[in-house]
């Protein structure tokens, strides 16, 4: 049995960007920099996109999330593929919050 999920907390690296897209669905997107210490004083950052639909979209949207808030996120990654303008394959992935998102 596989389980695809993330628990992650970081902060926001720029505003969210609110959409209202076909069949009337909400859509809250932003980046945020989780940091990971690798020991001896080093740290390194890892940027994630999160796609927040409907409800947590409307959450997010209500607080008024902004640039370097912090933000926990309980969800699981999406992939996506696609074919971009020069015919090359192109994936990406996102966290998609499930269970809770708190800001």
């Amino acid at each position: 049995m596989s389980n695809n999920r993330v628990f992650l907390r970081g902060n926001l690296t720029k505003d969210p960007e609110y959409k209202l897209i076909q069949d009337g669905k909400e859509l809250v997107t932003f980046r945020i920099a989780v940091n990971e210490s690798l020991g001896n004083g080093r740290e390194e950052s890892i940027f994630l996109d999160v796609d927040a639909w409907d409800s947590h979209a409307r959450y997010a949207k209500n607080v008024s999330l902004t640039k370097g808030d912090r933000v926990v996120i309980d969800g699981r990654i999406r992939q996506r593929e696609w074919v971009d303008k020069n015919g090359s394959n192109r994936t990406s992935y996102s966290i998609l919050p499930s269970n809770t998102i708190q800001y």
